[in-house]
């Protein structure tokens, strides 16, 4: 895989990729749902790549040592994501009376009552809101991490043969797979995303594990290819949107199509770009905070020309918005929540030398 410095330069260049993926999807849903959008097609051969590739590096990423040591693994997992999600979600909660005042909110204001209520909510990750909804990931990838830490932990102790342990993990998660698919489980914490995704994370697991990757790196063209061609039939087959039942006929296309934007990142010229690296890093602020630079790009628009402010309240962004507009949300949302990324790394890193001294 080479050495950790250029293994991390690759996934900020796939973590790049995909969090550009999901601002570009998001600026395009101009309609009630996929289907109806003037963006379909492409909405959805997005979704089939965005969310999923971060689920992957995730797994790549993911180290067996939590499964030994299980209760340590799960603490560390709730130090990467639970404290994010609680904090984006204080920023949320402390605002929201604001943002539905200023129209970048469909929700009703909250009254004492409600800030008590939605306080507790947000400890128990149990609290969303239309500007926050994307950090369901946060949630999502810490659920997922910790199911896969006690069933990996389930079977060091029950398997001790490597290639059986790994046919049982590949059973269970497609398990999750076909359960989350047919909608079994109640949607409570995106359980049937979670179970879904899992078949993602688990990819990654794999490919690291396998060294598949230094497969994907020596056959970088025929895996882009391949990734690109299987994506392209995936969303012509299954037009009707990402939440189309399919059973699993999408699963290879899709996995596939998440090989495809990792050979891209392992590109040299994408591998060493600056700016890839440096939104790879940012992903998380971009994730959590992009609605918002979405509404305040419609918020000038409207303004400009003489429209009413209820119209903020039609989605993500205006709907009939054409191309170029599209990508005026794309460019100001990403270099909004970059500024946002930045400031908090700076005021971090200066609380921390404070605390030194």
């Amino acid at each position: 895989m080479g050495n950790n410095v250029s293994r991390m330069k690759y996934i900020d260049a796939m973590k790049g990729i995909a969090i550009l993926m999901v601002v570009v999807m998001h600026s395009l849903m101009n309609a009630d749902t996929n289907a109806d959008s003037n963006y379909a097609g492409i909405i959805n051969f997005i979704a089939y790549l965005a969310v999923p590739s971060f689920f992957f590096i995730n797994g790549y990423l993911y180290n067996h040592k939590y499964a030994l040591n299980p209760v340590k693994g799960i603490i560390k997992k709730f130090k990467s994501y639970y404290i994010p999600f609680v904090g984006f979600s204080l920023f949320f909660w402390l605002f929201h009376n604001l943002f539905s005042l200023i129209h970048f909110s469909q929700e009703a204001m909250y009254d004492i009552k409600d800030y008590i209520s939605h306080f507790f909510l947000m400890f128990i990750m149990h609290m969303e809101t239309d500007l926050g909804g994307p950090i369901w990931f946060l949630r999502a990838l810490l659920i997922m991490s910790c199911l896969f830490i006690v069933i990996e932990f389930a079977t060091f102790k029950l398997i001790h043969d490597k290639r059986l342990r790994y046919i049982v993990l590949f059973i269970i998660v497609m398990a999750m797979y076909f359960v989350g698919k047919a909608k079994i489980l109640p949607n409570v914490y995106n359980l049937r995303k979670i179970f879904v995704n899992t078949s993602f994370f688990f990819m990654g697991v794999i490919v690291r594990e396998y060294k598949i990757d230094e497969f994907i790196d020596r056959y970088k063209v025929l895996t882009i290819v391949l990734g690109t061609g299987a994506i392209l039939a995936t969303t012509y087959f299954f037009k009707g949107g990402i939440g189309k039942y399919s059973g699993c006929m999408d699963l290879p296309g899709n996995l596939l199509g998440i090989l495809g934007v990792f050979a891209i990142s392992k590109i040299a010229i994408v591998e060493k770009s600056g700016i890839l690296s440096f939104l790879g890093k940012a992903s998380l602020d971009i994730m959590a905070l992009h609605f918002i630079g979405f509404k305040s790009v419609e918020y000038f628009i409207i303004v400009f020309t003489g429209q009413s402010l209820e119209r903020m309240q039609e989605g993500p962004v205006l709907r009939g918005t054409c191309l170029p507009v599209n990508l005026l949300y794309v460019v100001c949302s990403v270099c909004m929540c970059s500024l946002a990324y930045y400031l908090r790394i700076n005021i971090n890193n200066l609380i921390k030398r404070k605390m030194k001294v």
